[in-house]
């Protein structure tokens, strides 16, 4: 354990020097959206931010908890899903590595929905009020976040066809059509 990890395996990063931030994958997740001035990219890691281990099915963010931040997936996957009235949950997201979990939230005060870890992993978690001010005072890194929620609306669309008009071989080809394409976006 290092000197910054607490008894929780969390590390606070509040490094001098941003340029060797965990929020790297966060950055080039939204160059990928819009592109980004050196000042924006300097912006984005020296946001401070909490690194957390997960173990596989912990739940980071519940249905119903107040929001707090965002989180940035560093390993591992995790599920977005809705509980229904009889307990049952429904699968409408799988998150992975440089994906920026629950974006939408840094405006909502109550999660609507629950992320859970499908996978063990590192999440760096950054408080909601850092996300929306850095979205306001930086209009690229605005832009570029707001992208990457539309593009999420855009894959939870498919899955709600897929879910409601597809049968299994076409669902299953679209899962891995998606995959394959957000893998290559994350460099994996």
């Amino acid at each position: 354990m290092s000197a910054t990890d607490d008894a929780s395996g969390s590390s606070l990063s509040k490094r001098k020097d941003p340029t060797h931030s965990a929020l790297e994958p966060m950055v080039r997740k939204l160059q990928f959206w819009c592109t980004l001035d050196d000042a924006d990219r300097q912006a984005i890691l020296a946001l401070p931010h909490t690194v957390k281990n997960f173990g596989r099915l912990e739940y980071i963010v519940r249905e119903g908890d107040p929001t707090t931040g965002s989180c940035v997936m560093l390993s591992g996957y995790s599920i977005r899903h809705k509980t229904v009235l009889d307990g049952a949950r429904q699968i409408v997201a799988i998150h992975m590595k440089g994906e920026i979990v629950d974006l939408q939230n840094s405006l909502f005060g109550v999660a609507d929905h629950s992320v859970q870890m499908l996978t063990s992993g590192r999440v760096a978690m950054i408080p909601r009020n850092e996300i929306t001010r850095l979205a306001f005072e930086r209009p690229n890194i605005g832009r570029a976040m707001w992208f990457d929620t539309l593009v999420d609306g855009s894959i939870f669309r498919e899955w709600v066809a897929n879910v409601g008009r597809r049968d299994a071989p076409t669902r299953l080809a679209h899962l891995l059509c998606e995959f394959a394409l957000r893998m290559k976006v994350a460099g994996l």
